[in-house]
Formats: structure tokens, C-alpha cells, sequence
């Protein structure tokens, strides 16, 4: 624990002075002069010297020539999650040898599912599945809590393929029922699925594959006399609404018929915003009866933060917590020094800078950006338009072939009344089009900090774990970021 706090002080040093890129808002890069009032001034000055061409291909080239904007990214590096301490965080391969030096052998071989569901979606899935399984056969856990189920599909999974007792739990009905409507077409295509699968243990399962047509997936099973092997038996969904205060041994007890004293693994696959937090209180509690925990969370802008005092956003943020029940900071280390991030640098945590670095498309992702920025300037400048800090136009860019296109696309969802002059646009776009090289620089800066901030949430939660008393937990980076961006876990067991 004290080399977890070491590290997040470093983190927090390092991080503060950069708090103000983090925190500000693409639309307003132009009109708030970012370039000149937050940009550090070592790169802004190489920048100015050297232009953005030349800096720019020296930080995609294999060999870099260190300046201003690559010793920026390596000290972005030296804070993000791969520098806090091994025993804190890890790969899925090194999840897996934490379980072999408990005593447990886990399977050899994955799923390997190649059908059903997206690519993205399929491998989340098999690799969480199996994931939990594991570790829930050395907990001895049988009965597995899915919070925020949604589609069913992680839930269904476990329970076809591993056979255990899950309980889906979702705020929303219509996701409740459609992971009902799901997991009927799952198992309707298990059979072929187990056929080709070496690694599927054959089980009592066993689903004709019938190609005959039905309207609704009702009239298959009524027809064919088959029930759900796993609706309503091993695989049970409930709505409600989870809270910190949610008694989750009791909708467990209460589901699958057990006595108190059972003990369940508690799951979450890309809980929402603060649902991530609850989960971490929810497994703390002791009346909950839960052994495992691992969850992985996503839309870190979504948290509700305890020390933020950002009058913008106030309104918002006391809609979205009536309760006071803040999912960050929870680790008193964070909480004594109120510790504020901001929803602007949480927004930034929540972006997918590997897939960004994969790409190297800088232009594709950076262009939608300069229009909205750009027609900031052009509305407040030009326009002397008033009150337009929260006007959404969405995502529009990608549609526009040009500038001009775009205003007026943007003009008509803004319902703005409007003429709009395209040769003064044309004009308009070129006396701004440096502001874009400079937009791209700002661009790659908040890409680097993402994962420095995505890395002090993920591991304030891991630290609130250890301050609980909560020993055996560790965060393992479970996915492809490529195409899962949210791909972290923390993963925790309470030993007896």
C-alpha cells in the first residue's frame, strides 16, 4: 500500500501543472487563446521556430531526435499505469500466474468464439469470461452477480459455457429483457458453437440446430417443446436500480434460493461513470456475502466528483448525485488532500489514445475539431452570438466535405437564423488555418495525458480496496486497447 501512495504522489506532482490542458475544451481553443495561455511554452516556442511539419515528422519517426514534444510523451510514460508497481498492476498473463501461485491451474485454452456477436464485443466477452471463471472456481463462488448486465452477453456466457448461476442486473428493463431475447439466440446457436470449439467441455446442453423460419423465437421453443436450458434457472435478470446501499446478498438469496451464508463473485463489465465506485463499496460491505471482485469500468466523465467546483457544470453534477455518493476520489489518501481532477480531464481519460497512435491519422481525428472550434470563433466573433458555451452540434464533420458545408449544417441544428455568406467563410477558414496546426499539437498533448489520468482513477479505486483491508487486489489490463479502450480490471479476493 505504501508503494501505491508513493507512486500516486509522483503521479499528482507531475500531473497539476498539466491540469489546465486536461481541463480545457476543444471548442473553445480559438476563442480562449489556448495556444499562447496553457500550451507549455518550451513546445509553443519550438513549434514557432521550427513549424509543425518538421516537429510533427520527427515524432512519428522510428528514430526520434528528443525535443520539446517527445520529452513531453516520455514524461507522460514514466506516469501511467505501466510504471506503478508490478504487484499493483499487470497483464492477463500475469492475473493468470497470480492465480498458479495461489495453488490453482487454470484452463490452457480460451473460447476462441468466432460467431454471435462483434469483434469487440467477442473479445471482451471471451476474455472476461474466462477470466472470472477461473477465479471464481478458486473462490468457490458459484453463484456470479453481473451489475449493469446489460445485453446479457458476459452473463449468458458464463453461464452456458462454465456453468455457473448468474444474476443480471441492469437499471433498465428494455436491457433486462433484450438480454432474455439474447441469450435464447445464444443458445440457439450453441450446439454449432460447441462443435467448433476443441476447448468447450461437452455438457448437458444440447440445442437442435433447426432450419426452419420463425417469426419469433417463442414459437421455436414452443414448437420444439424446449425451454430456456438456462433462462430462469442458472441465468436470472432483475431490474434495479444499485446503489452503495443495495443489498446484494438478498437478490442473490432471494434469485437462486441459497442460505446466508453463501458467498458470491461480483462482476461489472464497463460499469458507468460512478457504478464503478459502487461496485468497489458494494464488495466492502460485509453484508453482501461477496468473495470476488472484477470489474472493469468506462466513461470516467460520467463520475461524480467529490471536490470539483466548477459552476458550469454544477447544475449537471447535482442532477447526476442527489445522493452524495461521489466515485471520485475514494481512497481517503485522495479524499484528505481533496484531490480534484475536473470533468474536462476526466472527458480526456475516457478518449482511446492507443487506437489514435495505432492509426496515425492525425488529420482524421483532429479535423471534426477544428470545424467546432472554428465555428466557435465564427459564431461569437462574427455572429456576436451570446449563451452558446453548451449548444451540442454533434457529430457533423465527418459529413462535411467542407467548412462551409458544416456551418450550415451546424447553423440549421442550432436553429440558429442565420444568412451565411460562403465566400466570407472561405475567407474565414483561411485566416484560421494555423489555428489548426496549433489544435493538433493540443491534441496530441491531451492523448498523452488520458492515460496518466485514466491510470490515477483506476488506481485511487485500487488504493480505497487496500484501505478496506482488501490485500489480494491488483489491476490487469485484460483487452486489446485497440479495440477495447477500456480495458483494465481490478480484480480483488477476500482470502479466510
Amino acid at each position: 500500500m505504501e508503494q501505491l501512495r508513493s507512486k500516486l504522489e509522483e503521479v499528482i506532482i507531475y500531473l497539476k501543472p498539466y491540469l489546465p490542458i486536461a481541463n480545457s475544451h476543444v471548442v473553445n481553443f480559438i476563442t480562449n487563446n489556448f495556444w499562447e495561455t496553457i500550451i507549455p511554452s518550451d513546445i509553443r516556442e519550438e513549434i514557432d521556430l521550427k513549424g509543425t511539419e518538421f516537429v510533427f515528422s520527427n515524432f512519428w519517426s522510428e528514430n526520434q531526435v528528443p525535443d520539446s514534444l517527445t520529452r513531453f510523451f516520455t514524461s507522460s510514460k514514466f506516469n501511467n499505469l505501466n510504471s506503478y508497481p508490478s504487484t499493483c498492476y499487470m497483464k492477463l498473463d500475469d492475473a493468470y500466474n497470480v492465480l498458479q501461485s495461489w495453488g490453482y491451474k487454470p484452463m490452457d485454452k480460451p473460447l476462441n468464439l468466432k460467431e454471435f456477436m462483434g469483434a469487440k464485443k467477442m473479445h471482451e466477452v471471451e476474455v472476461m469470461a474466462k477470466l472470472v471463471a477461473e477465479f471464481s472456481k478458486y473462490a468457490g463462488t458459484e453463484i456470479i452477480v453481473d451489475i449493469g448486465g446489460g445485453k446479457g452477453y458476459l452473463s449468458s456466457l458464463l453461464a452456458l459455457a462454465y456453468n455457473f448461476n448468474v444474476l443480471g442486473i441492469d437499471s433498465q428493463s428494455i436491457n433486462s429483457e433484450g438480454a432474455r431475447i439474447r441469450t435464447k439466440k445464444f443458445e440457439k446457436y450453441w450446439q454449432s458453437i460447441k462443435k467448433k470449439s476443441n476447448s468447450i467441455p461437452d455438457e448437458k446442453i444440447t440445442l437442435p440446430i433447426i432450419k426452419e423460419k420463425f417469426d419469433t423465437y417463442e414459437e421455436y421453443y414452443e414448437k420444439y417443446s424446449r425451454k430456456s436450458a438456462v433462462l430462469g434457472s442458472t441465468y436470472k435478470q432483475i431490474t434495479e436500480y444499485v446503489t452503495e446501499n443495495t443489498n446484494i446478498a438478498h437478490l442473490a438469496q432471494t434469485e437462486f434460493k441459497v442460505n446466508n451464508k453463501k458467498e458470491f463473485t461480483l462482476i461489472g463489465l464497463h460499469t458507468c461513470g460512478s457504478l464503478g465506485t459502487t461496485c468497489l463499496k458494494l464488495f466492502t460491505e460485509p453484508k453482501n456475502n461477496l468473495k470476488l471482485l472484477v470489474n472493469v469500468g468506462c466513461c470516467y466523465h460520467l463520475i461524480e466528483e467529490e471536490f470539483t467546483n466548477d459552476p458550469f457544470w454544477d447544475d449537471i453534477e447535482i442532477a447526476l448525485n442527489k445522493n452524495e455518493s461521489y466515485g471520485f476520489p475514494v481512497s481517503n489518501y485522495l479524499r484528505e488532500r481533496k484531490f480534484v481532477l475536473g470533468r474536462d480531464a476526466r472527458m480526456c481519460a475516457s478518449q482511446s489514445p492507443d487506437k489514435f497512435f495505432n492509426s496515425k491519422d492525425i488529420n482524421n481525428s483532429t479535423k471534426p475539431l477544428f470545424y467546432r472550434a472554428l465555428l466557435q470563433v465564427y459564431l461569437v466573433q462574427e455572429l456576436g452570438c451570446k449563451d452558446i458555451s453548451r449548444c451540442h452540434v454533434g457529430r457533423l464533420a465527418h459529413k462535411c466535405l467542407t467548412f462551409n458545408e458544416y456551418v450550415q449544417k451546424a447553423a440549421k441544428r442550432l436553429q440558429l437564423d442565420i444568412e451565411i455568406d460562403n465566400e466570407k467563410i472561405n475567407v474565414f477558414y483561411d485566416k484560421y488555418l494555423i489555428e489548426y496546426e496549433r489544435l493538433k499539437v493540443f491534441f496530441l498533448l491531451k492523448q498523452a495525458l488520458a492515460q496518466v489520468i485514466e491510470g490515477l482513477i483506476i488506481m485511487d479505486r485500487l488504493l480505497y480496496l487496500y484501505e478496506q483491508g482488501i490485500d489480494e487486489a491488483f489491476v490487469a489490463k485484460l483487452f486489446d486497447p485497440i479495440l477495447s479502450p477500456r480495458n483494465h480490471a481490478i480484480i480483488a479476493l477476500k482470502k479466510n
